[in-house]
């Protein structure tokens, strides 16, 4: 049974095996058949419901990019061991066989489980080491799986499934895995099947265990290291960046500033004579071109009509690109059907006479810059385009072949780089301690000006717990090591995994997440955060709020500077952010190391390696008519999905049982006009927690219960009417777009539209966002606010409600 669960990756033929099992005598079964009390599996009444918010009520161990859900899969087992009903039918000869099998695979996890932690703190173990590490993570998934699929995926019994957060998290959480203990007539087979599996699991546990040995595999965990992952001690303030920003920008660049800042000061007539103005940023990677873009952007872009500032990237959306445009230009985002053209003429009509500013960061090819600039009306009023970029080719066309509009950037000067350094580790010099004057001097030196290691190195040293000049010493000479064999240009990149090397495993594990999404990609933070929480990336203790760890997790890593912000609200919070292009190189190369996410993309073909079990994908097939997700990969066995293309390339959704997060970006070209996506193989996904929509072709949602969604965000999406009348226990965060000829109250009130979702059913949410369409009538709006004020009176864990009406003035052809 367990090979053909492990060699085919089939979880519910498996259990409908069990289930069609032959019938037990009744009069062998009546001597061993357990007393259940009769309450076991009643509703736990009000008590277990005053905590709605996902809070944590024990230490919640969380899925690892460098341990898999080891740590999860012990917590499970424990929890089996330890629930009151178990042990009320431990005088049952078949549970006490399957109670003792659970113990003994715990232990024999638990002991895998040291040795993967001791391999996953050394810095380059072996090939034999990370094979074995490999196999292990994948062990524990495949063990995960299996248990989590004997809890959620029996479809004919949905009334098991826990009916609110605390109870699913307490001792009745596996309430249908207890099931089986608790009817033995009709489930003695199905015991001794489940017995029978958890044996073979253990039995590769075992030999696992026995490889590792063999190996010496323990001689590798000998080694170790002077820097300790720690928590939270780098201060996470924004306005460090900008301090940084300023120091990075000032070195020399200041005259190119202000030559700019005097073109702008010129009055209005000298300006309606200016033609468009082109300048180009030219330097290696890592010199501050983006930070020198910022500065220029924020110091001078409110005396322009309008400005917008987009990333490129080396493998480039265009139409992303032109959207991007065009929403910061007008704030409400252009719909999801326009093409390429449409998006370049209505950027083109709503530039003209206009006085603009626009940054193109990034740029790669010639090629690209010549259909981003079909998009900008030339002779406008002395607008100014600002690109950066490494290549001096395509400097050198942006700048229409002006030698006096390329500007090269160089390293930071020696007093400019010890300013940047010592104020990212102790505020400012004179702060700095006198013994470690001498130590921090030359560490800054070794840097050789590079703003990005600059800053690694130091917010590496501000981690640590303690300061002392024996250690700086040590840093020292690692900083030489990792530094003397390789040329200026790779001392960024060794910075940066020397910094990533010495995370605490719960950042390393959020940080690779963001190899979901393509290089460039400008992330919002509150999506983020929640699909680390879906994911079960986030650890938490008794009393946390769970999405407040996940935030701070964020932050964190805005602090050791792999997070860039790229919008910051009054209140100083990050709203969106991006990664360095050589940090998503980083980020990469550890992610395939550690199998943790497989990226496809079919703007960049290459030969690489596909293992057959990736436990999260990305699908970047952009729009690639016939691209298809690669035939080796088993899709039963993926966790989290992201998709971007073509509806025609989407993959078949009914194949995705275990899947946490589901992200699903559809383009319709192509596609007729009474053409729809059929999103109803949703429904199969009996762990989905986080799902969101974008869509240009009208979707066709499903209509059956989605018990553990904790966030659904189609806002951006056509839809037919919405067929749920179910509810949604466990469902926090919801963003919608509200239909022209729907009111508000029909979604609050199913009496009057019993065939849609009731939001007054939402009892525990706490997020909701709505957008109305700017075809509504000012009666209409004033309707539905009115009855948004009853749903807020009776939501009282609503903590955040957001109101929008979509005002689009775009010309599509």
């Amino acid at each position: 049974m367990l090979r053909e669960f492990k060699e085919e990756g089939q979880i519910v033929p498996l259990l409908e095996q069990q289930v069609r099992s032959p019938p037990i005598d009744d009069a062998e079964e009546a001597e061993e058949s357990p007393q259940v009390p009769n309450n076991v599996f009643s509703d736990p009444g009000p008590s277990t419901r005053r905590d709605v918010s996902i809070r944590g009520t024990e230490i919640r161990s969380p899925i690892s990019a460098s341990l898999g859900a080891m740590r999860p899969l012990v917590g499970k087992l424990d929890m089996l061991l330890q629930a009151p009903l178990i042990q009320g039918c431990s005088n049952s000869k078949r549970v006490k066989r399957l109670m003792e099998v659970m113990r003994l695979l715990k232990d024999d996890v638990e002991k895998m489980d040291s040795y993967l932690d001791q391999l996953s703190e050394v810095d380059d173990p072996p090939m034999a080491a990370n094979c074995w590490m490999n196999e292990a993570r994948n062990l524990s998934y495949d063990m995960e799986d299996y248990i989590d699929s004997l809890i959620f995926a029996q479809p004919e019994h949905p009334s098991l499934v826990p009916n609110n957060i605390k109870t699913f998290r307490s001792g009745l959480k596996f309430r249908f895995f207890l099931k089986f203990f608790s009817h033995a007539k009709t489930t003695k087979t199905q015991l001794v099947s489940i017995a029978e599996t958890l044996s073979e699991f253990r039995m590769y546990v075992q030999e696992a265990i026995e490889r590792h040995q063999r190996y010496s595999l323990h001689s590798c965990s000998t080694l170790k290291r002077w820097f300790v992952p720690v928590g939270p001690t780098v201060p996470v303030s924004v306005r460090y960046d900008e301090e940084a920003a300023h120091i990075v920008v000032d070195s020399w660049m200041s005259e190119f500033i202000n030559s700019l800042v005097a073109d702008v000061g010129e009055d209005q007539e000298q300006q309606q004579h200016q033609q468009l103005k082109v300048v180009a940023v030219l330097g290696p990677s890592c010199l501050g071109k983006t930070t020198l873009a910022k500065v220029l952007y924020s110091r001078i872009g409110k005396q322009y009509h309008c400005r917008a500032f987009i990333r490129v990237s080396k493998k480039p959306d265009m139409k992303r690109i032109f959207r991007d445009i065009l929403s910061q230009l007008q704030h409400p985002d252009p719909p999801q059907d326009f093409k390429e053209t449409d998006l370049i003429d209505n950027i083109k009509i709503y530039l003209q006479n206009k006085r603009y500013l626009i940054i193109i960061d990034d740029l790669w090819e010639t090629s690209v810059w010549d259909i981003i600039s079909h998009a900008f009306p030339e002779g406008s009023r002395g607008s100014t385009i600002v690109t950066t970029t490494q290549i001096e080719d395509v400097a050198v066309a942006c700048s229409c072949y002006q030698s006096g509009h390329v500007f090269e950037m160089k390293p930071l000067d020696d007093d400019h780089s010890r300013k940047l350094f010592f104020n990212r580790l102790f505020g400012s010099e004179s702060e700095c301690p006198d013994e470690l004057k001498q130590v921090c001097d030359e560490i800054a030196e070794i840097c050789d000006g590079l703003p990005l290691a600059t800053i690694s190195i130091a917010s590496l040293l501000l981690s640590q717990p303690v300061m002392s000049n024996d250690f700086f010493t040590y840093i020292h000479h690692s900083v030489i090591s990792c530094f003397s064999a390789v040329p200026t240009s790779e001392r960024t990149r060794q910075a940066l995994n020397l910094s990533y090397n010495n995370l605490p495993r719960y950042l390393k594990t959020c940080l690779l997440y963001l190899n979901m999404y393509p290089e460039g990609y400008t992330f919002l933070k509150g999506d983020l955060v929640k699909q680390w929480v879906a994911e079960g990336l986030i650890c938490t203790t008794e009393g946390q709020d769970i999405e407040k760890v996940a935030e701070s997790y964020f932050y964190q890593l805005i602090g050791r500077s792999f997070i860039q912000p790229t919008c910051v609200n009054y209140y100083n919070e990050v709203l969106s952010c991006q990664v360095h292009d050589m940090v998503h190189d980083l980020i990469a190369h550890k992610s395939a190391e550690e199998n943790f996410i497989m990226p496809i993309d079919y703007r960049c073909q290459k030969n690489v390696s596909l293992s057959h079990k990736a436990r999260r994908l990305s699908l970047i097939f952009g729009d690639a008519r016939y691209a298809k997700t690669p035939a080796n990969i088993r899709k039963s066995l993926v966790r989290s999905v992201r998709f971007s293309g073509l509806l025609e390339s989407m993959p078949c959704l009914t194949e995705f049982k275990l899947v946490r997060v589901l992200n699903l970006q559809l383009s319709g070209q192509g596609c007729r006009d009474n053409d729809m996506a059929d999103l109803t193989g949703i429904s199969e996904m009996f762990q989905l927690r986080y799902l969101k929509i974008a869509s240009d072709v009208c979707i066709k949602l499903p209509n059956h219960v989605l018990q553990c969604l904790g966030t659904l965000d189609i806002t951006d999406a056509r839809f037919a009417p919405v067929p749920w009348d179910v509810n949604f226990p466990r469902l926090l965060h919801l963003h919608m777009s509200l239909p022209v000829e729907r009111d508000l109250l029909d979604w609050i009130d199913r009496t009057r539209s019993p065939s849609l979702m009731s939001l007054g059913k939402l009892n525990h949410l706490q997020e909701l966002h709505l957008t109305f369409s700017s075809l509504s009538t000012f009666q209409h709006v004033a309707k539905n606010m009115e009855a948004l004020g009853s749903l807020i009176g009776g939501h009282r864990n609503l903590k955040t409600v957001a109101i929008i009406r979509a005002i689009l003035q775009l010309t599509c052809n």
